[in-house]
């Protein structure tokens, strides 16, 4: 295993799982419901330029009122939960 110093960035340590639950700073306690690699785009013959992105879906219950389909990079989520 590496040493701590060799990771990608500053969230990198940080464990994502879906079905665990987060505070976020905008919409309060999210479930994580998905986790996948994106895609850059899809060309016209359907091939998908793929890219190291992660995309996190993930539910929140605001003030009594679900919302779900709430998506974010894993960047991004990373930023909103810490």
């Amino acid at each position: 295993m590496g040493e701590p110093n060799d990771l990608p960035s500053s969230g990198a340590d940080t464990v994502v799982e879906r079905g665990d639950t987060y505070e976020h700073e905008q919409y309060g306690t999210v479930e994580v419901s998905a986790i996948w690699k994106g895609v850059n785009g899809v060309d016209t013959t359907r091939e998908a330029d793929e890219t190291d992105t992660y995309i996190i879906r993930y539910t929140a219950d605001p003030d009594g009122d679900p919302v779900d389909e709430l998506t974010d990079t894993l960047e991004e989520f990373l930023d909103a939960i810490e």
